[in-house]
């Protein structure tokens, strides 16, 4: 199994907030080349992104705030992936509406919270 090098869950964490204060999206493969990650192959399960996602989904839902993760889409849909829906219903309670338009309007609605925090 090949080693990727540990990053800082608060390092990605402040690259987001930037991000946020900005009013811009990043890709994932923005940030996985920001941060040395390996290039993401579809099992984003086992990605070090995930772990590290999961940390701030945590945190930010325990403080309680808006998913920092809200501003990271990818770039052939330009929405999140399902991790970010999972990590909603999870942690936030908020259930997954199952349809694209659904999962766009709560997908807004917590990337526009994010934008509006005050990081």
């Amino acid at each position: 199994m090949p080693e990727y090098p540990s990053v800082d869950p608060n390092a990605v964490g402040r690259f987001l907030e930037t991000c946020l204060k900005a009013r811009r999206t990043a890709y994932y493969a923005e940030v996985v080349k920001r941060f040395g990650l390996p290039a993401l192959d579809g099992a984003w399960a086992s990605h070090p992104l995930s772990e590290i996602f999961d940390v701030l989904d945590r945190e930010d839902a325990a403080a309680p705030r808006p998913y920092r993760t809200a501003v990271v889409i990818a770039q052939d849909t330009n929405r999140p992936g399902n991790g970010f829906f999972e990590a909603l219903q999870r942690y936030k309670n908020i259930p997954d509406p199952g349809t694209l338009e659904g999962r766009d309007s709560v997908w807004i609605a917590e990337l526009n919270a994010a934008y509006d925090f005050l990081w």
